[in-house]
């Protein structure tokens, strides 16, 4: 260190002794935690067994003793003064894998021992190694006192002793700490100690590692002199929906549905590879493992019937005690080599916002209520998928990103299923053609027939029957004008819908002529000044050259809005005579920049002499949503030449367009029970489901059709159009 007289010099960090307390006590959020914490150790450690004692003596100044020791195997001096005295020490980062049984270790920020602070003011360590046993005694309070680190002495004792290995912490706390722990409080951490274990077995999973808690002398009746030994929660055996798998580190999906409907075959899903956006990134291999409930009377009532008990008892559920296990086991929660990472699967965590998402689409997505499960992630090295500090919950970069949206995607493909087995069943009514329903309701020819029947049988004059029939006409005239009102709110509605998609197309082309006029602006200004001072030739030919620079980026700005102008009508008028030709070229127009920079090819023919009549801008509807749809998936095509493919024609009156792509395609299940033209379904992550049911109704409203044709080569529809305006409707 430099002397008084120098101007400065070289100096060392000294870190200030309450930092042990702001990573022990600051960072971690309860006592729960830090016993998860200690007992995690214990996993690094190669335990096979850990015990977590409390030792209350009840009187009225008592303190609190929790130990938590456990059978792994110990530490040596060496390790206890050059590891475990050094906080965020990078001890398990160099070694990921524990020594004998090569364990993927939990604790790798080198601090969660500090935890203890927060269970009590004084902590004695013991741990044994090859016969060697080390000790020591930290008075926590000594941290507020002193000013740095370096200013507090630990003595740390060893010792021979023919003692097994394995390392015990005692932390002993105040009167109000004991307070703390009430019945309220032991319920949540035994709660919190089976959430810790994951409820499967296998490679990498702690089927070796047992957790005891041990209450003795506790003032609490319901835990005096206890022991309870800590299983995880159990996987249900019946569920109403589960989808199950592995997802691979490139995002390949390979997905297992079932129905727990009886006679249900379980099925392989389709999804090739899951699509990230927003620059998420692929965080590793996981494993799925999602069960779906209904949880409505009928659905509950199914599962006590199936057999549903208490996992643990075994003793048959009455419909409130199985709402209530289903809340209990509520959730998704993230695990790594067994352990789960808080708070991801707690109740009410919702992480994935299922909530928010099914406030969209009740009848189809399904809150987190109504799922259970499980993702099963990697390490730190493989997955980039980093816990917090503070051990609450993974840091939100752009992998945990990649893990939310394809836990979605996954959920999604699930939901897309169970859509389709309840409207299959009539559970879910159909929301095809709603204008059409509302017209059948005011539909009341039937209705006049049975009644004017009727009315025959009894001796009522003609004039009177008729005045009665003729109000139902009356009625069914005033019904229809309504449907025709609310007819064209809904055009106008889907042609909002559909704008947005050219709306976006506009604003990422927009953004170069917009910068453009932002950066030349002010040299134009500075030009104009001089040459109000002076006039220079030199001065005019630069500002001349800049304006017919900002004149041709006005022209591209006028040519991007040019594209929103088929559908930024405000009133549908008559049915007219349109090219085909012209309309399918607006239509690819959209999309011609974005088109061009994916490198995607397109096929175009079509006869320019072919016009129908009808309105055009439903055709442009119909083909935008084709193309953004094809946009979309084309671009999940990694090593696949990217291909859109229009081709119309004309027989017998009908025009005929064949549309096609070569994406992933559309699954044969969903184009043979008309799924993929309901609304709200959607094999998107983020997807709104309106795009194809929107296209549909607007060719229908030209009396004609749009139907999706299976392929095995990507994506295929037709649509046929009547020539002839008398078929229009």
């Amino acid at each position: 260190m430099a002397n008084e007289n120098n101007k400065g010099g070289i100096f060392k960090i000294r870190p200030a002794a309450r930092h042990i307390l702001t990573i022990g006590r600051d960072l971690i959020k309860d006592n729960n935690t830090a016993i998860l914490e200690l007992i995690k150790n214990a996993y690094d450690a190669d335990a096979e067994h850990v015990a977590v004692d409390f030792y209350p003596d009840g009187k009225k100044d008592s303190k609190i003793k929790i130990k938590i020791s456990d059978d792994g195997h110990g530490m040596t001096y060496d390790t206890v003064t050059k590891v475990w005295m050094v906080p965020s020490t990078a001890e398990k980062v160099k070694k990921p894998f524990s020594e004998m049984k090569h364990r993927n270790v939990q604790g790798k920020k080198g601090i969660g021992r500090y935890a203890a602070s927060i269970l009590g003011d004084e902590l004695f360590l013991e741990t044994t190694r090859d016969k060697e046993t080390t000790s020591l005694v930290i008075d926590w309070k000594e941290f507020n006192k002193k000013d740095y680190l370096d200013d507090i002495d630990i003595l740390i004792e060893r010792n021979k002793q023919n003692v097994p290995d394995g390392t015990a912490i005692e932390v002993v706390g105040d009167h109000n700490k004991l307070l703390e722990w009430d019945e309220t409080q032991i319920k949540t951490l035994i709660k919190d100690l089976r959430r810790l274990l994951a409820p499967i077995h296998g490679k990498d999973h702690q089927e070796d590692f047992k957790i005891q808690l041990n209450f003795h002398e506790f003032p609490i009746a319901e835990y005096k002199d206890k022991s309870i030994d800590i299983e995880p929660f159990p996987i249900l055996e019946f569920f109403d929906y589960r989808i199950s798998g592995e997802v691979s580190a490139s995002g390949e999906a390979n997905l297992i549905f079932e129905n727990g409907a009886r006679g249900v075959k379980p099925e392989k899903i389709k999804i090739l590879t899951i699509p990230l956006e927003n620059g998420a990134k692929y965080c590793g291999n996981l494993k799925v493992d999602f069960k779906i409930y209904d949880r409505d009377a009928e659905s509950i009532e199914s599962l006590i019937g199936k057999g549903l008990v208490d996992p643990e008892s075994g003793e048959k559920l009455g419909k409130t005690e199985a709402r209530a296990l289903l809340d209990d086991i509520a959730g998704i929660g993230v695990y790594r080599a067994g352990f789960r990472i808080r708070p991801h699967g707690d109740p009410g965590y919702d992480w994935l916002t299922l909530d928010k998402r099914r406030v969209q689409k009740p009848s189809i997505r399904v809150g987190s209520d109504r799922v259970s499960g499980f993702i099963e992630i990697e390490a730190e090295e493989k997955s980039h998928l980093e816990e917090k500090a503070n051990r609450e919950g993974l840091k939100e970069n752009k992998y945990y990103e990649g893990l939310v949206q394809i836990a979605i995607a996954v959920l999604l493909a699930a939901e897309n299923e169970r859509h389709a087995f309840k409207l299959k069943i009539g559970k879910h009514g159909s929301r095809r053609n709603l204008t059409q329903k509302l017209a059948d309701v005011f539909d009341f020819s039937d209705i006049k027939d049975t009644i004017g029947k009727e009315l025959s049988k009894y001796d009522i004059p003609h004039s009177e029957r008729d005045k009665i029939l003729n109000l139902l006409g009356t009625k069914a005239e005033e019904g229809n004008k309504v449907i025709e009102d609310v007819k064209e709110v809904i055009i106008a509605y889907q042609g909002q819908a559909t704008l947005g998609k050219i709306v976006k197309v506009i604003l990422h082309e927009g953004r170069n002529p917009i910068s453009y006029f932002q950066n030349e602006m002010p040299a134009v200004e500075e030009l104009i000044g001089k040459l109000k001072k002076k006039f220079s030739k030199r001065n005019l030919g630069e500002l001349s050259n800049r304006l017919n620079g900002i004149t041709k980026q006005s022209q591209l700005l006028i040519n991007i809005f040019n594209k929103i102008n088929p559908l930024a009508a405000r009133r549908r008028g008559r049915p007219v005579r349109f090219s085909v030709a012209k309309n399918i070229q607006q239509s690819l127009a959209v999309f011609t920049n974005q088109f061009k920079e994916n490198k995607i090819k397109i096929e175009f023919k079509c006869d320019e002499a072919i016009a129908v009549t009808g309105w055009p801008e439903d055709l442009t509807q119909a083909l935008v949503n084709l193309l953004d749809n094809s946009y979309y998936w084309l671009l999940q095509e990694k090593n696949k030449t990217k291909e859109i493919s229009i081709v119309v024609s004309l027989e017998n009156d009908i025009l005929e367009i064949e549309y096609k792509d070569s994406g992933p395609g559309i699954e044969e299940k969903f184009i043979k029970d008309g799924m993929i033209f309901e609304p709200g379904f959607s094999t998107k992550p983020e997807g709104t489901g309106l795009g194809l049911a929107i296209a549909g109704e607007a060719i229908q409203r030209n009396s004609g059709t749009l139907r999706a044709v299976y392929s095995e080569s990507g994506a295929r529809f037709e649509i046929e159009w009547p020539v002839s305006s008398k078929e229009i409707s």
